[in-house]
């Protein structure tokens, strides 16, 4: 069973310019794209082992974007940022880093060069298979509450129970069950160390990973 997460990071630094670049402001965008993935063994206490961070191998790194701004006022700097990103709240974290920077009180006066780092860390979390054993310390009666069949410690499918729960099932078709449900499938307690999802916001980001 696989699960993703989606971090987001903006930073930001601000320098005056001069009048080198003229007298407009300029505004840098630079995009990087990780993937972070992590082995989860829940045979041990849902230990979780980093297995190595690497570049998104669907984008370039380090992607820059120049916009060039008379001001920063708030509407006239998100109209620009939302030609760049095809995204509602993207275009809003980005806004608000670019027009808090040029608020700045220690900033001299002049045209100012602002450049905004966006960092996208999609984390894949990979759980190892869980015990799929043979019940074999106590009787089995009752049948699978997943395909109502009949379970028996004689019979030639295997059984086996979901992590942290007690009840059993037939090891194929819990097996089915666990890809699309993180539950089991009577109690509901989860079957998951990792619960945690990606906000809302997040997840719209997201979708630019898949």
């Amino acid at each position: 069973m696989e699960t993703r997460a989606l971090n987001v990071e903006i930073s930001s630094q601000v320098t005056p310019q001069g009048l080198s670049l003229g007298l407009l402001n300029s505004v840098f965008i630079s995009q990087r794209r990780e993937i972070q993935e992590f082995l989860v063994d829940e045979s041990d206490d849902g230990n979780i082992t980093s297995l190595g961070t690497y570049l998104d191998s669907s984008s370039f790194p380090d992607m820059l974007s120049l916009l060039r701004l008379k001001d920063f006022e708030p509407t006239t700097v998100h109209q620009q940022i939302k030609k760049r990103f095809n995204d509602p709240v993207l275009s809003r974290l980005v806004t608000d880093q670019i027009v808090l920077e040029s608020q700045r009180k220690d900033l001299p006066q002049g045209p100012l060069l602002i450049t905004v780092f966006l960092k996208f860390t999609k984390k894949e979390y990979f759980v190892a298979p869980f015990s799929s054993a043979p019940w074999t310390t106590a009787k089995v009666e009752g049948s699978c509450a997943i395909c109502l069949e009949e379970m028996s410690e004689e019979s030639e499918q295997a059984l086996c129970q979901p992590p942290g729960c007690v009840h059993m099932f037939h090891e194929d078709c819990l097996t089915h069950w666990l890809d699309r449900h993180d539950s089991c499938p009577l109690c509901r307690q989860s079957t998951n160390p990792l619960t945690n999802e990606p906000s809302e916001a997040l997840k719209k980001l997201g979708k630019g990973f898949e």
